[in-house]
């Protein structure tokens, strides 16, 4: 799916030797948006800039919290 929705993340992370991560739904924040008046600002457009440029696809707060290693075996992406 992230093929299709962000082609250019995913050829970024193919291109790294990155794992591309299996995504299997999206949810849309249009509502969110439009209600609320709120604006995303770690979306694929952000990862796909940061990757571009020599970073991490994660959000900075992500790189500071990493995996905190709650599992005795890595269960999913959240657990890497």
């Amino acid at each position: 799916m992230l093929a299709r929705r962000v082609p250019e993340l995913h050829d970024l992370l193919r291109a790294r030797g990155w794992a591309v991560p299996a995504v299997d739904r999206v949810y849309s924040a249009a509502r969110a948006v439009t209600e609320l008046g709120w604006a995303p600002v770690w979306d694929a457009a952000a990862m796909t800039d940061r990757v571009r440029g020599g970073g991490p696809p994660r959000s900075p707060l992500a790189v500071t919290v990493g995996a905190k290693g709650y599992h005795a075996r890595p269960t999913g992406v959240y657990t890497r």
